[in-house]
């Protein structure tokens, strides 16, 4: 996973990832045009960037700013921490794992761990607008394919039985919660088990965007191993400018096939054709369907989702996965303020690639 500033620096990111192990966001490739950055007698912003790791990936940041850069990038890993504490399922004491381990579920004081809470609610969200392809109760499928904290280790051979078995424990009907100053998760059996994998890293986004915007960068870009929000005119005056990359099964092929243009939002890309596991001697992506527990693979190439939060982005991501294409299409056009780019093969096995009405305002180059 490569994330790129164009005309300025390269930085490259490992591939294994905690929150991507589960559900893996393909990256975005993020091109920021320095242009030498700026013409001559041209007056330039002064922008600043910094990265770090995070969540098994790398972050990256940059801003239109004064301040010392080393204040912000403080302020930034210690939100990062307390986001990972609360959501990775790799920590063993995470309110996330808490819960997991638990028999009937947890209580939280809400102000001690709001990020958890606010996971449920916008799982809870996405969950019935997506009737159920974005389910975060997947967790025991997530182990049993090798995708998950247990280790990714993928069966040798699949057993239907152990499938069936694990599927009573899927299912968002299985979660109840109650959120107040004190906010009470339940489940109904003790296997159920929570991963916000496909949400967490475009929560953790959204988290130093508002970060940021408190303390009053009004120009930035944030991007968490490829879930990127973006608020301002660049560096140019004219956007920030964002690319997803061709289909490939290998890192090695970074060759980016459609660009788009960003005054604000936030963007997810996901993809099945990088993240998988041999069983039988056939690969098997790590896009699980909750409905069935097995591993969805359709038509859909990628899908990149621009909305408001990179959360919600991240999570329709997934569900458009599972869906395969058209019905991803008609799933995010039936929501408002949310808009998609698929690549997909067609009947012939060609690649094409189709959008929603209000992506073509992104589109840089034309079709």
């Amino acid at each position: 996973m490569n994330t790129f500033t164009e005309g300025c620096s390269n930085l490259a990111v490992g591939e294994k990832n905690e929150f991507q192990s589960g559900w893996w966001s393909l990256v975005i490739f993020v091109a920021i045009f320095c242009g030498a950055c700026g013409t001559a007698g041209e007056e330039v912003p002064d922008f600043q960037s910094f990265q770090g790791p995070t969540m098994g990936t790398v972050y990256a940041i940059t801003v239109e700013t004064v301040e010392k850069v080393e204040n912000l990038k403080a302020d930034v890993d210690s939100l990062l921490v307390i986001v990972n504490d609360q959501l990775s399922t790799y920590i063993s004491d995470a309110t996330i794992s808490r819960f997991n381990q638990s028999e009937s579920g947890i209580e939280v004081v809400t102000a001690d761990e709001p990020f958890f809470v606010e996971n449920v609610l916008i799982s809870d969200r996405v969950v019935r607008e997506t009737n159920g392809l974005f389910d975060p109760t997947v967790m025991p499928l997530v182990n049993y394919w090798g995708f998950g904290f247990e280790g990714h280790e993928a069966p040798t051979q699949v057993d239907s039985f152990k499938i069936d078995s694990l599927m009573r424990y899927v299912g968002w009907d299985k979660i109840q919660f109650e959120v107040g100053e004190v906010s009470a998760i339940g489940k109904e059996y003790p296997g159920v088990q929570l991963d916000f994998s496909a949400v967490a890293k475009g929560y953790g986004v959204d988290v130093i965007s508002g970060y940021l915007e408190q303390v009053g960068i009004e120009n930035y870009l944030v991007d968490i191993g490829g879930e990127v929000c973006v608020k301002g005119p660049g560096r140019r005056g004219q956007g920030w400018m964002l690319g997803v990359s061709t289909p490939s099964p290998t890192d090695a092929d970074n060759i980016i096939s459609r660009r788009f243009l960003f005054m604000r939002g936030c963007v997810a890309t996901s993809g099945n054709y990088r993240n998988f596991r041999m069983v039988d001697n056939v690969p098997i992506g790590h896009t699980l369907n909750p409905r069935t527990g097995f591993p969805e693979m359709n038509n859909l190439l990628s899908v990149t989702i621009w909305t408001s939060t990179a959360a919600v982005a991240d999570a329709y991501a997934t569900a458009a996965m599972v869906a395969g294409y058209p019905a991803a299409r008609e799933l995010i056009e039936g929501v408002d303020g949310i808009e998609a780019f698929f690549i997909f093969l067609d009947e012939e096995g060609d690649e094409e690639y189709s959008w929603t009405k209000g992506f073509e305002h992104f589109l840089v180059g034309g079709e």
